[in-house]
């Protein structure tokens, strides 16, 4: 890691560390938004066809037990999950409060898009994959490393460069081609796998420059209108380009009909979309990425199973699209996992039900367990004491907290400003929450039943939101107000919980989120001996009581808030 990157990356952990200041990135100011918009509630989704899975070797019996044993796990936290055979939606689940016209953000799955863009410049004729990137780019004079100038596609396909500029890195800078370029390395050129999104973000720049058009447009016409799929939306960095790790937005839906383009070898429809020989060098171990601590294989930009023969578009939390060659099943999950990469039960929940080529000869899961939180209607006395007026923290750790969960606005570089004053009302049958966040008040409305479904703008972005309230008993026999902020489109929950205090001027405030602290902690624990000796030098240099004390409070930040009229008398 170069000395300047790495200075920059301890400067912003830190930073975020201080759970008394707003988790701000002072290192890098955007020029625009990620996502100036969400999906149209309503708007017609090209659906794909429905059918019974007696038709298609599955029995209803069989298909239910999938979502039993699933939802049984509670390590398993998934929302939305399509089943198809034959390229038939034969079962489908969507769990309170998601629905199927809010579209997934699906992280590293986004990659696998990444490649099929460049297959189709391969099939024009337009790609070798042994030209070093540098002269695609036409940057091979603004390269002074001799190492680096040598990479091409293939290392970039198969994550073999080495390069130390990754994820973490890019909130540091707002030019992620120098940086990547001028960066240091951990091995030798091609010798192995190492996974790191950034590749994936010099392949976009390359398919951009290749194809003469943004790899979003290219990928709209010649992937995205053929398979119908009507929207999507797909972020740039600041430079222009997609930023090709992550960044797709899109309906699960829609997800599904991307495994079936894999799983009929490009073809949809019978339209040739991709060449066959792509898709089959894509989905081919080209790295033994198990070797290396992975519980899958790498292929181009996509996780391989040789043993039970299957590839799966993989991202973050597990938003993930399954292709099984020998049942020809395809499988769409939109989880908030908290494991790294492939830890999750649900692969191998999945791989048991779908790997073969028909039902699998096991004892059925009969429960079904119910993940509803049960409302206290009796207890919203409670609530009504608290109505109209105006709360106001009593600790610095409001500084640091705010609607938007902690790890969601690393995920999309936008940081909050810290709560300054809560407030609620109720009006026209519904409830409403009203908090100010820095100089900006934002308003939330809200009922006890199955929430309310809305768009907010959140520093610049647009979410699509469902915020529901609980009246729920702790253990101790403590009434809690607990609201649920549902983002429908990212793996995040965010979390108000309240307890009323003695006097109903007085209430305790906790903002939490799943996932967070210990998805954070599976990351670390994947991450290869030199960045995890990092990290614990970055906490022993910290008390390290005092490291565990602040990131509980930057995940779950609790503090006193007082009525605002009785603290000025």
């Amino acid at each position: 890691m170069p000395l300047g990157s790495a200075l920059n990356s301890f400067r912003l952990l830190l930073s975020n560390l201080d759970s008394e200041k707003q988790t701000n990135n002072q290192l890098v100011k955007k020029n625009k938004p990620d996502k100036p918009l969400v999906f149209p509630y309503g708007s017609e989704i090209n659906s794909l066809e429905r059918g019974e899975p007696e038709k298609y070797g599955y029995s209803k019996e069989y298909i239910q037990s999938f979502f039993n044993e699933l939802n049984s796990d509670f390590s398993i936290r998934e929302n939305r999950v399509l089943v198809l055979k034959d390229n038939i939606v034969i079962g489908e689940q969507y769990l309170h409060p998601y629905v199927r016209d809010s579209w997934a953000a699906v992280f590293s799955a986004s990659k696998t898009i990444v490649a099929l863009a460049l297959g189709l410049l391969y099939d024009d004729g337009k790609v070798d994959l042994d030209m070093p990137v540098v002269k695609i780019l036409d940057i091979e004079n603004k390269v002074t490393n001799a190492r680096n100038k040598k990479i091409t596609l293939r290392h970039l396909l198969t994550m073999s460069t080495g390069i130390t500029f990754n994820e973490m890195e890019s909130a540091t800078t707002n030019s992620w081609i120098k940086a990547f370029f001028d960066s240091g390395y951990k091995f030798k050129l091609g010798s192995k796998f190492e996974y790191n999104s950034m590749n994936t973000f010099i392949i976009s720049a390359c398919v951009d420059k290749l194809a003469g058009k943004p790899l979003p447009q290219l990928v709209k016409e010649r992937i995205f209108d053929p398979l119908e799929i009507n929207l999507t939306h797909m972020d740039v960095n600041d430079e222009g380009h997609f930023k090709g790790g992550w960044g797709l937005h899109i309906l699960p839906e829609d997800m599904a009909k991307l495994g079936i383009l894999v799983k009929d070898y490009g073809l949809y429809k019978d339209k040739r979309i991709i060449s066959i020989e792509w898709i089959r060098m894509m989905t081919s171990v080209q790295y033994y990425a198990t070797e290396f601590g992975h519980r899958l294989n790498y292929g181009f930009q996509i996780w391989v199973d040789e043993k039970n023969n299957y590839c799966v578009f993989n991202g973050m939390y597990d938003q993930d699209i399954f292709v099984f060659r020998n049942s020809g099943v395809v499988v769409v999950t939109c989880c908030a996992n908290s494991e790294a990469f492939h830890g999750a039960n649900h692969f191998k929940i999945i791989t048991k039900y779908f790997a073969r080529k028909s039902m699998g000869k096991f004892a059925l899961c009969s429960r079904h367990a119910s993940r509803e939180l049960v409302n206290l209607s009796n207890m919203s006395y409670y609530y009504d004491e608290i109505k109209n007026k105006e709360f106001v923290p009593t600790s610095n750790l409001a500084n640091s907290c705010g609607i938007l969960p902690l790890l969601l606005q690393n995920e999309v570089s936008t940081y909050v400003q810290g709560v300054k004053k809560i407030k609620f009302k109720s009006s026209d049958g519904k409830e409403s929450l009203f908090i100010t966040e820095g100089n900006k008040t934002y308003k939330y409305d809200f009922n006890f039943d199955k929430g309310i479904r809305q768009t907010v703008n959140l520093y610049g972005n647009l979410y699509d939101i469902n915020v529901d309230a609980k009246m729920i008993l702790s253990g101790k026999g403590e009434i809690f107000l607990l609201i649920r902020f549902f983002f429908l489109e990212y793996a995040s929950v965010r979390y108000l919980n309240i307890k009323f205090g003695k006097s109903y001027d007085v209430i305790s405030v906790e903002f939490s989120e799943t996932p967070g602290l210990e998805f954070v902690a599976s990351i670390i624990e994947v991450q290869d001996e030199s960045t995890k000796n990092l990290i614990n030098n970055i906490i022993k240099s910290m008390n390290p009581a005092r490291a565990t004390g602040q990131a509980k409070n930057l995940f779950a930040p609790a503090f006193t808030m007082v009525n605002e009229k009785n603290k000025e008398s």
